[in-house]
């Protein structure tokens, strides 16, 4: 025995089948389910994503160019490390004292 529905619960049946109908012609008519985007709306989004990617482009260019920063630092210190550590006139390596002995 099948329990007989409220009126409520008809009308949600009923709206949701008008959907569906609704749902059905739209496709036979090529127009899929959710309206067109209207132009201006278009336009709105091109151009969010425009600036979306101009903006991701400067932090990304900002970024490289600290690090490009942070590795020129690095290699100063580096080559001055290097240089502490030779004579100023034949390059070689300096003893502990300091004084070459090649010169």
């Amino acid at each position: 025995m099948a329990k007989e529905l409220s009126y409520e619960m008809q009308r949600t049946i009923a709206a949701l089948e008008a959907m569906t109908a609704s749902f059905r012609e739209r496709l036979v008519a090529g127009e899929g389910l959710f309206p067109r985007e209207t132009e201006e709306r278009e336009r709105a989004r091109l151009a969010h994503n425009r600036r979306v990617r101009e903006h991701n482009a400067r932090v990304l260019a900002e970024r490289e160019r600290v690090a490009r920063e942070k590795q020129a630092a690095a290699n100063r210190r580096e080559v001055a490390a290097v240089r502490k550590r030779l004579c100023d006139s034949c390059f070689c390596e300096l003893p502990a004292s300091g004084v070459c002995g090649n010169c």
